[in-house]
């Protein structure tokens, strides 16, 4: 475990908890991939929801800066908003798919941003067809989520347009043949191998497009799933899929993983609790001795998970101590009894999130996934990048 009683001082500034973006981590992490990846393999970068919720805009033109030419995003309004930071930074070659596709009253803005739309169902394809322009498309086909993506009737139609219609799709050209696996994180999981038999024979009705199947899971799936392109997602944040049920291989991969977030949080009240008090909400933790008890200036409105009452660990001065009864709106409380005494009073903070207690332990004791406690981060914590173009910046 790192020595958090080592690290400088948070700046927390007004706020009470602070959330730092290790840029340089996020670069690493993609570099890693797109290297495993081989030269003949693109590796795209998924910043859908705010980069899951560490911040597209400020991602974006550095892994951009970084060699990385094109993202995913899911709305439209993720995509304009990524565009102009692109542009802005002198990226505007970079490519922008919407994984949910283009809408009906959308297509102006799709051409006036330059965003690619991913197509799911015919009726957006049919749409973009009739406006009589050119257009460059994804094609996504389902081969197991049943989520988005033309289906098998669908599919079957499309053949059928494409062969008995001259020029194919008008002026609708496929830029990217694209599907996604439902289980890659496990690899004992026989529907992965399935998708894969499956999108092989697709690949030879678009022999013009690039082909793409590979989420983060299918990155580290290996050079099989690799195709044209691969789209990793949250393993760019960090963590492995898998998560704390990684084993084997997976476990090293994990390990070469750069986490890029640590969450502290300020201390807000030290106090001596009596054997027999009851902390919090309810009393669901009782002190079974004379307890040192701190409070920490973080709750479910910063987006720290509320199940993680009696779960988690905090780190304080490099070493762990466990939260203590229920996770408040604003606050939590953590005894740390089994600390020294004057490393409790030096420290002015606790990592609730990072060295010490990793993203991947959070989510099992909070009984979610990485992905979720990571675009639930909420909006009242200081954030800080550090890396990057721009060096130790402020959101």
């Amino acid at each position: 475990m790192s020595d958090d009683s080592k690290d400088e001082r948070p700046d927390f500034g007004s706020a009470d908890s602070l959330i730092t973006i290790d840029i340089d981590a996020v670069i690493a992490n993609w570099r890693a991939l797109d290297h495993q990846n081989g030269k003949a393999t693109e590796t795209a970068a998924v910043v859908k929801a705010d980069g899951y919720g560490l911040g597209a805009l400020r991602l974006g033109p550095d892994l951009a800066a970084a060699g990385c030419r094109t993202f995913f995003v899911m709305s439209l309004a993720e995509a304009v908003a990524l565009r102009a930071a692109l542009d802005g930074s002198g990226h505007d070659a970079a490519a922008i798919f919407t994984l949910s596709g283009c809408h009906a009253g959308q297509e102006a803005d799709f051409r006036a941003h330059r965003i690619t739309p991913v197509i799911n169902s015919l009726e957006q394809l049919r749409r973009l067809m009739a406006t009589g322009d050119d257009w460059q498309v994804a094609i996504h086909v389902d081969t197991g989520m049943t989520r988005l993506g033309l289906d098998r009737v669908e599919l079957a139609a499309l053949q059928e347009m494409m062969t008995g219609q001259r020029g194919g799709l008008g002026g609708v050209t496929p830029c990217l043949l694209m599907s996604h696996l439902t289980a890659a994180e496990d690899p004992k999981d026989p529907a992965s191998a399935r998708q894969l038999a499956d999108f092989r024979n697709l690949v030879g009705l678009f022999p013009d497009a690039p082909a793409s199947l590979g989420n983060s899971a299918g990155t580290l799936l290996g050079p099989d799933y690799a195709f044209s392109m691969t789209r990793p997602g949250i393993a760019l944040y960090g963590l492995h899929p898998a998560g704390m049920d990684a084993e084997g291989a997976q476990q090293d991969e994990a390990a070469r993983l750069r986490p890029a977030i640590t969450w502290q949080a300020r201390i807000l009240q030290r106090r001596t609790a009596r054997q027999g008090d009851a902390v919090g909400y309810n009393g669901t933790h009782v002190c079974q001795r004379d307890s040192r008890i701190v409070t920490l200036g973080v709750g479910y409105a910063d987006g720290y998970p509320r199940s993680l009452g009696n779960r988690a660990r905090v780190v304080v001065g490099g070493r762990q101590a466990p939260v203590v009864g229920r996770v408040s709106m604003d606050s939590i409380t953590v005894d740390v009894t089994d600390l020294d005494a004057d490393l409790v009073d030096d420290a002015g903070h606790a990592t609730v999130l990072g060295a010490g207690y990793s993203l991947a332990q959070m989510a099992a004791d909070a009984g979610t996934i990485g992905y979720e406690i990571l675009t639930q981060l909420g909006q009242r914590p200081a954030r800080r990048f550090k890396g990057g173009q721009k060096r130790e910046t402020g959101a």
